[in-house]
Parts: C-alpha cells; sequence; structure tokens
C-alpha cells in the first residue's frame, strides 16, 4: 500500500504574512509553519484509519523492515509522519505488562536535493511556469480578475501585479489557516472574498501541472515511486506500506498526473491511498482511493475502472514517468553556494 498524504492543520508560514497584517503575538509562540493541535489529532486521526482499513494485512505490531516512511524536511510534514504512524502502530502492552513502543525509521532529504516532495525547484520546469503563466489564456483570466486582485492588493499590501494568481493562492492558505485556529479573518476577508479566491486557487493548481511535461516533473516522480515500490514488492521484499507526508501540492500534482482533478484544493490532513490488490489466480490490480480528512472515497482511473489491472495501470502512466534527465533536473541546480547557504543559514533560521 502506498499513502502520500499533506501535514495536518498548521499556522501562516512566513511567506503568508502579508505587509498590511498586523503583528499576532501567537505566532511568536507557535511558530511559524508549525502543526496545531487540532492538526496533530487529524494526522493521528488518518494513522488510525489506515490501522482499521489494513489491521490484518498489517499484523498486529511492527515489524522490522514493513513499512517505508518518507517526510520532506519540515517540522509540519516530519512531526505528521510520526503521529500518523503513532496511529498505525499504537503502543501495546506485551506478555509481562510492559508498554512497547514501536519506533520506525523515518527517511528524509534537504528539500534544495528533494525531487519526490520538491520537485518543481528545476529549470526546466520554472521555465515551462513562466510559459504558462504568461501565456494568451492565463493572462485573460488574470485581466478578468483584475478588479479583485486590485481589491487584495490594497488591502494586504502584497504586490499583485507579478503573480496575481500565486499571490492569491499563498493567501488562501494564510487564510485557511487562520480559520482553522479559530482566529477572526481580516476585515477585507469577506465570504465574497474567499470565495471568489476559490477559483483562483484552483487555476494555480491546474498551471502547475498544465502539460505533460510538467506533469511528468511534478508529479510524475510519485508516480515513479509508486510503480517501483510495488515491482519491489512483486519480488517479495518485507515492505507492506509507504507512507510519505508531504505538502497539498504533492496531492494535487499525484492526482492530475492521473488526469484527476480532485481533490481540487487539498484539505489539511487529506490523502491519496494506491492499494496494490491481488486475487485468487495471483493476479494484480490497483485501487485508488482519496482520504478528505474525513472519509475515503475510491476513483476511477482514467482509461480503466476501480479494480484496475496492475500492467494496464502502468501501461497507461508511462507517459507521466519523468526520464532521467527529468529526474536529474532538480539535482543539477544544486550549487556549491546553495549547499553553503542550506548547512550554514537555512538551519539554523
Amino acid at each position: 500500500m502506498f499513502n502520500v498524504f499533506r501535514h495536518g492543520d498548521r499556522t501562516p508560514i512566513k511567506a503568508e504574512i502579508y505587509p498590511k497584517l498586523p503583528h499576532n503575538p501567537i505566532y511568536d509562540t507557535l511558530g511559524y509553519g508549525q502543526l496545531t493541535q487540532k492538526g496533530k489529532i487529524k494526522e493521528f486521526q488518518l494513522g488510525v484509519m489506515l490501522r482499521q482499513r489494513y489491521s490484518t494485512f498489517l499484523g498486529k505490531s511492527y515489524k522490522y523492515g514493513s513499512v517505508y516512511a518518507y517526510s520532506s524536511d519540515t517540522d509540519r510534514t516530519k512531526m505528521s509522519l510520526q503521529l500518523v504512524l503513532a496511529g498505525i502502530y499504537p503502543p501495546t502492552l506485551n506478555d509481562v505488562g510492559y508498554i512497547q513502543l514501536f519506533p520506525i525509521s523515518k527517511h528524509n532529504v534537504p528539500i534544495l536535493i528533494d525531487n519526490l516532495l520538491f520537485p518543481t525547484r528545476c529549470p526546466v520546469y520554472e521555465e515551462q511556469y513562466r510559459k504558462v503563466r504568461n501565456s494568451i489564456i492565463v493572462q485573460k483570466k488574470i485581466r478578468r480578475n483584475k478588479k479583485f486582485f486590485d481589491y487584495v492588493e490594497e488591502h494586504t499590501g502584497v504586490n499583485m501585479t507579478v503573480n496575481p494568481i500565486f499571490s492569491t493562492f499563498i493567501l488562501h492558505h494564510f487564510l485557511k489557516s487562520q480559520e482553522s485556529m479559530d482566529i477572526k479573518l481580516p476585515n477585507w476577508a469577506t465570504e465574497e472574498v474567499r470565495k471568489r479566491m476559490i477559483p483562483i486557487v484552483e487555476l494555480e493548481y491546474e498551471i502547475q501541472s498544465y502539460n505533460m511535461l510538467m506533469k511528468r516533473i511534478n508529479g510524475g516522480h510519485l508516480v515513479k515511486e509508486f510503480i517501483k515500490n510495488m515491482d519491489a514488492e512483486r519480488n517479495q521484499t518485507s515492505r507492506k506500506i509507504y507512507v510519505y507526508s508531504g505538502h497539498e501540492v504533492n496531492i494535487a500534482a499525484f492526482v492530475r498526473a492521473h488526469n484527476l482533478i480532485e481533490p481540487k484544493i487539498p484539505n489539511f490532513g487529506s490523502a491519496i491511498i494506491v492499494e496494490k490488490l491481488r486475487d485468487s489466480k495471483g493476479k494484480h490490480f490497483v485501487q485508488l482511493l482519496v482520504w478528505n480528512d474525513k472519509k475515503l472515497v475510491p476513483y476511477t482511473i482514467p482509461g480503466c475502472s476501480k479494480i484496475c489491472p496492475y500492467e494496464k495501470y502502468v501501461k497507461s502512466m508511462q507517459d507521466v514517468i519523468p526520464s532521467d534527465e527529468e529526474s536529474n533536473c532538480l539535482w543539477d541546480n544544486v550549487s556549491t553556494d546553495k549547499i553553503r547557504y542550506y548547512y550554514t543559514v537555512k538551519m539554523d533560521s
């Protein structure tokens, strides 16, 4: 079973704090981009759901090597991963009454070389993104919303002339964090304004996976990882579950790589689950499910069915599997100065 999920509810990140926002001391206490109590509970509940659904398959207690756990290199995703794993393998009492804990090894790499969960830091992708953003179709939509963008700029101080769609995307994240924390929203963010933001945020997700090349670089790495893992399972490895703790953009990229669009805006704690099934004759199948933080919804894979033959699935996904050159694009862009910055400045911030 392969699972990629979004971290739980969080405080706003620093990039979301706009110029005209009055200072709120609560962020000094909780930190920026950190899981809230609500987010911690949501991630633990995701783990509990996985335990309930796959209890027989996983077994009662953790066995070394049965789980592969990976997180992006942020506090909120690493903590979310710990909480999901705690829900899957909660502490138990052994035969002599001692509490058994199940610490599970977790993996992550620095953001600047993470081509699984931060693959878009790649010159080829960035050039494609700029082309799409400046395309006639997108610019027409920007002009159509100019009055709205002017209103937002006036009340937030955010420069809405460079990339107003992405700026709206960031402000939407800020408002969702505020809302989740039960903090009163700013006066400018009326219900009507928040509704106007929705199609613009959806457009940003569409732009991020606009064409086949962007799909390969953005979501294709996760698809490639899933197929690699499932092929390893066929070779009788001990792995049973692969869990990846990431971000909303990873959820959106993965579903769009499958030519799906739901969830259009992934919630905190939402997840994509890909099951590999086997029938009595030994034939393998794939089932794709979406966890919307409340219930599991099975999805029909385009060109196939809800229960799709594995070989047919793999064949249908070949166009979104990145080439070696595309996979290495991000790494080729890492300079000595960037590595030095990461280890001397970024890690101290």
